[in-house]
């Protein structure tokens, strides 16, 4: 699992551990958000509607990251531009500490939506040329932020629960201090790519089929997964049989949601660490199609299950089959990736477009058909990351020209 790394010089793998730290902030930026949320509404006096507009400032600035982010190191170099683009999101976490105007929190949390999307792009990369595209080194970097994901409800709560949920949000704070000083130390190699290389900014893989199945496989992974973790505990709640079956049995709706939500990504690391140990042994694109066909399957179960256990046994298997999908989805890439900077940052974009869709559908939908309803149309997009999965095994990939 760990081969890559005996072949880099110190150099590169303090540039590969800086990047494992960098998406371990990631993932706890990403869930500190729905953590602080309720403390922010209560000491702002904001409405839901103010925060779902906060919500999606946050989304837009890491869609808007993936095109942006990929060009600024032709003028500042690699090192300077991460540094600088990752401090937005802590500076941004910063900011909800000390006011709560409208326009201020906006900004706040659109930076932080730029700052992660700068690190997905960067990190992703980066792993990729480091490793040369080693798939175990990609579900590696993933589950760094798994583990972040998973540390960062906890840390929040005891911190706030004994001081304030201001010193809360300063465990964000006390990352990225680290963090930035991780990637201000790195040495890179071609850390200041030439702007009068066309390969630096060119398009030209777009019209490659291989690349653009990956892309479409990209789009309905974080579909399903944005729009499953954003809605989850809210579908739980709301499952009439479910919550019958719950209150019937002495146990509670709403700690059983959390509890789901929690095992989703416990369950999500576990599959990342299975997968990096199988990628030696077995095609990603293998494994990418089997982990796809079972998402389906157990989705569908989670859909039409009314039982603690079966309910239980769906999340854990969904959890376990989407676990590798996103990392393997960007290690698969890495034959464009490592020859067109653009490639990153355009499936970091084409993903975070189905990030910001499917929840809002979901929540549509769920208004005149409730949430079983809502969440139905989940189905359709695991169901073509499925389809697409299949072309990604039976369509012979092309390597990109480097010319052209």
């Amino acid at each position: 699992m760990f081969s890559f790394i005996k072949k880099l010089d110190k150099h590169d793998k303090h540039a590969l551990f800086a990047c494992f730290f960098a998406f371990f902030c990631n993932g706890t930026l990403s869930l500190m958000m729905g953590s602080v949320m309720p403390d922010l509404k209560a000491a702002y006096n904001l409405s839901d509607a103010a925060s779902g507009v906060f919500i999606s400032a946050h989304s837009a600035g890491n869609l808007v990251a993936g095109l942006v982010s990929g060009l600024v190191p032709l003028w500042l170099g690699q090192k300077r531009s991460i540094v600088v683009l990752s401090a937005l999101a802590f500076i941004g976490y910063a900011m909800m500490t000390i006011a709560g105007w409208p326009a201020w929190l906006f900004l706040a949390f659109l930076l932080v939506g730029f700052g992660r999307g700068s690190v997905s792009n960067f990190d992703n990369r980066m792993v990729n040329q480091l490793s040369g595209g080693s798939p175990a080194a990609s579900n590696l970097l993933h589950s760094c932020f798994a583990v972040g994901a998973i540390l960062t409800p906890l840390v929040f709560l005891t911190l706030r629960n004994s001081f304030s949920w201001q010193i809360g949000v300063g465990y964000v704070l006390v990352l990225g201090v680290i963090s930035l000083f991780n990637l201000g130390r790195m040495q890179l190699k071609n850390d200041r790519p030439s702007p009068k290389d066309k390969t630096n900014s060119t398009l030209v893989f777009l019209k490659n089929p291989s690349f653009l199945i990956l892309a479409a496989m990209m789009f309905c992974y974080l579909c399903s997964e944005y729009a499953i973790n954003g809605w989850l505990v809210t579908y739980i709640q709301n499952k009439e049989n479910l919550v019958a079956a719950l209150a019937s049995s002495g146990s509670d709706a709403v700690s059983y949601s959390q509890s789901m939500a929690s095992l989703l990504w416990v369950v999500m690391l576990a599959g990342r660490l299975i997968c990096a140990a199988l990628s030696s042994k077995v095609s990603q694109k293998i494994m990418m199609m089997v982990s796809s066909f079972g998402v389906v399957i157990f989705y569908y179960l989670m859909l039409t299950s009314s039982t603690m256990t079966m309910v239980s046994i769906s999340v854990a298997g969904l959890g376990l089959c989407m676990a590798g999908i996103c990392p393997m989805i960007y290690s698969d890439a890495a034959i464009f990736t490592n020859a067109y900077p653009m490639a990153t940052s355009l499936l970091l974009c084409i993903g975070s477009s189905g990030a910001i869709l499917m929840p809002t559908i979901v929540g549509s939908l769920a208004e005149v058909f409730g949430f079983t309803g809502g969440m139905s149309a989940i189905l359709v997009s695991v169901v073509l990351l499925m389809v697409f999965s299949i072309l990604n095994v039976v369509v012979k990939t092309r390597k990109p020209d480097i010319a052209s």
